[in-house]
Parts: C-alpha cells; sequence; structure tokens
C-alpha cells in the first residue's frame, strides 16, 4: 500500500498510513498564506483569501499535520518572496547539508546531485563547490535567479512527470535533497515515485529535512504551524513513509536548522547498515511522550498560554505609549501575528533587510507594512519585536552592531524582554 496525492480541500484521513481516527490537537482559526504578502493596491480591495488552519494527530503512524490541503499553485506562486541565500545563517546551515553528506558517504567523481524545492540555490552551491554536477528544480520565479547564478534550475514542480523529464537528460543521481519543502507536498504519492524512479537504486541517497515535531512541541514553536508545512514529522512517521517506497532510513541527526529540524538519510539499498542514531530517536521520542495523547493535549493549553502573555505584554508596553517594530518576516511571523491578532496598532511597521523580496507589501489579515531596515536604524524603536526569533542570538547581535540600544522582545515560547 502507498499514501495518496492529496486532493485540495479538507483531508479526513492521515496523510501517510490513510487512518481515519485522526485526534485534533488545536484550531488556529483561518488564516491567509504566510508568503502571499498583500500590495497596496490589493490592501485596498480588501478581498484577502483566508483558509483553514489546524494541527491533527494520528494515533497510528504518529503524524502531525494539516486536516486542510491549499492548491501549491497558490502557496508557491510565481512571485514567491521567499530567498534561502538572504540569511547569513541558513546559508551556513544549508552548506553544512553537503559538508556532512560528504564527510560520512562515499561518492563517485562528478556524482549528480539534485534539490528538490531548490530556491535560489544556495544548497547546491555547497555541492557545487565540492566538484559535485548540481541540478535545481524549483516551481517559483526564485528558479531564474538561481539560473542566473549558475546554479542550472528546472522551473517546475517536482512530480512523476518531471522525474520522467530528468531522466532523459541526466545521469543517475547520487543525492537527491528535499530540504523544508519535504513536508509541503500535498502530492506525495507522485512525488515520492518521482524519487524512486530517478534516484541510483544501489549508490543514491535521498535526504530529507523537515521541522522536527519534538523541537515544535518541546519549544513551543506554535508559529511553524502554517499552510505550507502539511506535516510535522517524528521519525517513526517518517520510517513509516520511507518504507511505504522501499526506502529504508540509515541516518537520522537532529540540526538547528528553522529552530529544530530533523534530517533523514535514505537509500533503496537495504544491505546498508542502519545507524544507532535512528534508534536513539525513538527512544527519545517514546521516552518524552511523544506517542501519547496527553502530550499533546498540554501542547494545546501551553500555546493558548503562551499566546495570552504575549498579548498582555505588547498591551502593557502600548499603554505606556512605547513604539514596537517587527524584526523580520519570516513565512512563521504571519501565524504568530494573525493567532495573537497583533496588527498595526501594535507594531509600526515590519523591518527588513534591504534585498528582501517583501519590501513595501502588507502582511495578511494584519496589514501590518514591511519596510526596509534602513528606516529602523535612522529612527529607532524602544523596543523590537523579534519575529525571526529563531534565530534570536544572530538578529539581536547584529541589531547591537548597527547601533540598536533599544529592548528585544523574544515571543516564544513564552514572552520576555531582553535589555
Amino acid at each position: 500500500m502507498r499514501t495518496e496525492d492529496r486532493a485540495i480541500g479538507k483531508l479526513n484521513s492521515c496523510q501517510i498510513c490513510n487512518s481515519k481516527k485522526l485526534q485534533k490537537i488545536i484550531e488556529m482559526g483561518s488564516t491567509g498564506l504566510c508568503d502571499s504578502l498583500l500590495t497596496k493596491k490589493q490592501l485596498q480591495k480588501g478581498k484577502e483569501k483566508s483558509f483553514p488552519l489546524n494541527m491533527y494527530r494520528c494515533p497510528k503512524c504518529q503524524l502531525l499535520q494539516l486536516n486542510y490541503v491549499v492548491d501549491n499553485k497558490k502557496l508557491f506562486h510565481l512571485n514567491y518572496p521567499y530567498k534561502s541565500g538572504i540569511t547569513k545563517p541558513l546559508k551556513k546551515l544549508l552548506h553544512d547539508t553537503s559538508k556532512y553528506l560528504i564527510n560520512n558517504f562515499k561518492f563517485s567523481k562528478n556524482a549528480l546531485a539534485i534539490d528538490l524545492g531548490s530556491n535560489d540555490g544556495t544548497l547546491l552551491e555547497g555541492f557545487k563547490k565540492r566538484k559535485f554536477k548540481v541540478l535545481g528544480v524549483e516551481p517559483t520565479n526564485i528558479a531564474k535567479i538561481a539560473n542566473k547564478r549558475g546554479i542550472e534550475t528546472l522551473q517546475k514542480f517536482f512530480d512523476m512527470k518531471t522525474a520522467q523529464l530528468i531522466k532523459k537528460k541526466y545521469k543517475k543521481p547520487e543525492v537527491i535533497t528535499g530540504t523544508n519543502i519535504f513536508a509541503h507536498v500535498n502530492k506525495l504519492n507522485s512525488f515520492m515515485s518521482g524519487v524512486k524512479s530517478l534516484i541510483d537504486p544501489k549508490k543514491g541517497l535521498f535526504v530529507t529535512e523537515s521541522h522536527y515535531a519534538l523541537d515544535i512541541v518541546e519549544e513551543l514553536q506554535y508559529d511553524s504551524i502554517y499552510h505550507e508545512h502539511l506535516r510535522f514529522f517524528l521519525i517513526k512517521p517518517l520510517e513509516v513513509l520511507m518504507n511505504l517506497y522501499g526506502f529504508k532510513i540509515i541516518d537520522a541527526v537532529r540540526i538547528s536548522n528553522y529552530g529544530g529540524s530533523i534530517r533523514i538519510i535514505s537509500t533503496l539499498n537495504q544491505k546498508l547498515k542502519q545507524k544507532s542514531s535512528v534508534k536513539r530517536l525513538y527512544n527519545l521520542e517514546r521516552r518524552k511522550g511523544f506517542y501519547t495523547k496527553k502530550k499533546y493535549k498540554k501542547f494545546a493549553s501551553d500555546i493558548l498560554k503562551s499566546k495570552k502573555q504575549l498579548a498582555f505584554l505588547l498591551k502593557k508596553i502600548k499603554k505606556q505609549n512605547k513604539k514596537i517594530v517587527g524584526i523580520g518576516c519570516p513565512g512563521r511571523s504571519i501565524t504568530l501575528l494573525a493567532f495573537c491578532k497583533i496588527g498595526n496598532e501594535t507594531l509600526d511597521y515590519i523591518a527588513e533587510q534591504s534585498t528582501s523580496l517583501k519590501l513595501n507589501l502588507y502582511t495578511p489579515n494584519t496589514h501590518i507594512k514591511v519596510i526596509d531596515e534602513k528606516y529602523f536604524f535612522k529612527n529607532p524603536p524602544e523596543y523590537a519585536l523579534i519575529l525571526s526569533w529563531h534565530y534570536k542570538k544572530s538578529v539581536m547581535n547584529n541589531l547591537r552592531k548597527k547601533g540598536f540600544k533599544g529592548k528585544f522582545i523574544i515571543p516564544l515560547p513564552y514572552p520576555k524582554i531582553i535589555n
């Protein structure tokens, strides 16, 4: 049995094992899409689309998941504004992927590495520097940026059809990566079948990196719940999924990307040994109660507690007539702002880097303008709300170096002020 390609709209069964006995964890209302920011014209027209945002758990395979699928063409539209190479910490982490693989596994000379959902080609840069042939697959116009930077990229969604096109022109890849996109795929059967048909059956490694459900729950990262993230993985559902398509997980690593992720390395070659790291994660998840309903009841309760505390803190500051500005506009910030009802009455604006594609756009639901950080440094507020809080050390150090003397607000897991 294999999993299914999911239709658009409400889901009534598990995205991996098809069980219909799903348990609700939390309902977060109806929100706009995290990377569909609004132009001033769209804002004036007042036509905004919102979609249900609810997290469920499958007690059979332990997958955490959304119960509503938004069309990928709406999520990853041509003018998608996210570039993975824009932040130095993430750029380093993406280069670490190729470094880890080359240090721990053997590859042929001039081996082919393919990255699915390759964005601006930042991850593939690491392979290219190490003499790999590289190919990206990216559906948005960010593919054009990658090609200009010398990273050959096909502007397509990856599925079985795209896999067949690649097979006709390129040799068998020894590495296929899917970092921070594996949880986004709604046509999972076509995606996995495409990977299986494409990869070298003896040498090939399929590498995925996804937000780790353990970190999301333990560190109360409820802002990582948004429509792009259809699934939130533990090691158990990942193994169930891989086994359905004949893959064997041979390594599992916790990494710091996006506030805590899990890197899985799998292969079709059943003769390769599984590292002890896989069993260690199983034991960790079991020991911490991740296969029980009780764990998620507490998670939902803690989310509401955190939301209440953040709202109270921000209101208290505004009553003192102090200015608060948001710092960074990652996708996850849209969930935080909408769920906690933080609008332009609270944040004067959101400051972003000069190279961001989000400048002069407005956040969905909350209508906060994103502007160049140059204005922030010319007119510093009393408080900076760190929306990219998962990189808080790097962000705060950078702001201090550039002369910001105000106070920082870290919103999660529970809000706190740092002088």
